[in-house]
């Protein structure tokens, strides 16, 4: 494929699941040879780590329209072939920097979670305008079919507009995967990953295990403001002896060995990350059906789903998968759909696509 000039931006590298699949999808790209920088409002610890060495980057400044407006300088003195945004009011940003600018070039935008996953004012009046960024992108990327038809039904973006490419999850090497015999003879220890925010649904997870006639210990990654409530609810239900919060990990691994499933309680998930990382760690899941997971495990054939918020069927699904928590052969197969690798595939096939059409 030809050498592209690229830019990547997002509010910053902060530590969600959508921050760190776009600084692995621009490294990811950088490393194959395209020249590729990466632009954020302010600078974060979190996910930066992520970032290649040889990827420019240009911190903005924290106030949209100061952002904005340096975004356009970017734009007119870099002239990327194609540039890409991500989450929250980014997507709107680039947009306007892109008028801003006089930049000729293509945005890409995209969408990584839903209307009510989005807590910021200007991100709900961006997300709200996708019927009219939709068609002023040269694309919109939803991180699966199930957002594509979302953002398509609801908010009337452009059908032909919209392209869906997976997260891509880098995944361990194959040979640290457990046998079936090693991960049957594991503790009976149940794992949650996400920030602790209300449409996680970290509460009802924690019902479900309490409910679990098998499930000894649940960890919990993660920071966020549902922290002192989550705390609280684990005292009154006299569960702090199994129930670990230990807060947002940057490198999560070594805790997949710990485990011997993954439990993801969502209201809401355009993806689910942690699912593929769990399966590429050979680990069975348990999810709620709450878009993004039945995608990820085909309706059911590669993990139980439930419904959301119902506690008795999570404790069910739970202790069934612990019981059998089948072949982790099985369940890498499956990550390998979503591998970053093939996410990468599907951006360069866009990116010529895309300039093929301006050409």
């Amino acid at each position: 494929m030809p050498r592209r000039r690229l830019l990547f931006y997002t509010h910053a590298l902060v530590g969600g699941g959508g921050e760190r699949v776009w600084a692995l999808v621009a490294s990811g790209l950088s490393r194959r040879g395209h020249e590729v920088a990466f632009a954020v409002d302010f600078a974060a610890d979190d996910n930066e780590h992520l970032i290649a060495p040889e990827v420019r980057r240009f911190v903005l400044g924290r106030h949209h329209g100061a952002a904005t407006r340096a975004l356009a300088k970017v734009l007119a003195r870099e002239r990327p072939d194609v540039a890409f945004s991500a989450i929250g009011a980014s997507n709107a940003k680039l947009l306007a920097a892109k008028v801003l600018s006089g930049w000729r070039g293509a945005a890409v935008l995209s969408a990584h979670g839903r209307f009510d996953a989005e807590s910021r004012l200007l991100g709900r009046l961006s997300y709200a305008a996708t019927a009219l960024t939709s068609r002023l992108g040269a694309r919109t990327i939803a991180v699966s079919d199930d957002l594509n038809r979302y953002l398509v039904d609801r908010f009337r973006a452009d059908r032909e507009r919209v392209v869906t490419i997976h997260n891509g999850i880098v995944l361990p090497p194959p040979d640290l995967l457990p046998d079936s015999a090693a991960l049957a003879a594991r503790d009976d220890v149940v794992l949650g990953i996400g920030r602790l925010v209300p449409e996680k649904r970290f509460g009802s997870l924690i019902d479900a295990f309490a409910k679990s006639k098998r499930a000894t210990r649940l960890i919990l990654l993660g920071e966020g403001p549902e922290r002192a409530r989550l705390e609280g609810q684990i005292a009154r239900e006299g569960l702090s002896s199994r129930v670990e919060l230990r807060g947002y990990l940057r490198e999560p691994w070594p805790v997949f060995s710990q485990a011997k499933m993954l439990a993801l309680s969502s209201r809401s998930e355009a993806f689910g990350n942690v699912i593929v990382e769990a399966l590429g760690h050979g680990l069975p899941v348990v999810a709620t059906r709450c878009g993004g997971p039945q995608e990820v495990l085909d309706d059911g054939r590669f993990g139980r789903l439930v419904a959301i918020d119902d506690s008795d069927a999570m404790a069910q699904a739970i202790d069934e998968t612990l019981a059998d928590p089948g072949n982790p052969a099985l369940h890498r197969a499956r990550a390998e759909v979503f591998s970053l690798d093939r996410a990468l595939d599907r951006f360069e096939e866009l990116i010529e696509i895309i300039l093929a059409e301006r050409s």
